[in-house]
């Protein structure tokens, strides 16, 4: 729901855009939680933590696949706000990239 997005809770919109919002929220949430978390293995870095012996590669490698899900996550968020913008009106979507460019300093 747009209320949730703070970007846009402040926009005065109309019924059909918060209809087609939501729309684009519903699919970012869809997209975000079907990433997959193949790769992550559960306490991997407390486990060469706890162990004493370093492990430069299963560090890396969990690392790196952390990495990987923020990426993708960040790619679903950037679509989202592309998406919402074609939406908007230019007025409206003045204001989003103001509080896009203040919220990203």
């Amino acid at each position: 729901m747009p209320a949730q997005d703070p970007i846009v809770q402040h926009l005065k919109l109309t019924n059909d855009q918060i209809t087609r919002i939501k729309k684009l929220h519903q699919q970012l949430e869809t997209d975000v939680s079907q990433i997959s978390m193949k790769g992550i293995k559960d306490g991997a870095l407390i486990g060469v933590i706890k162990s004493g012996k370093w492990d430069d590669a299963a560090v890396k490698q969990q690392l790196a696949a952390f990495s990987n899900i923020e990426q993708q996550a960040r790619y679903y968020r950037v679509k989202y706000y592309f998406d919402l913008s074609k939406v908007l009106t230019p007025e409206q979507r003045q204001q989003v990239q103001q509080d896009l460019a203040q919220a990203l300093e």
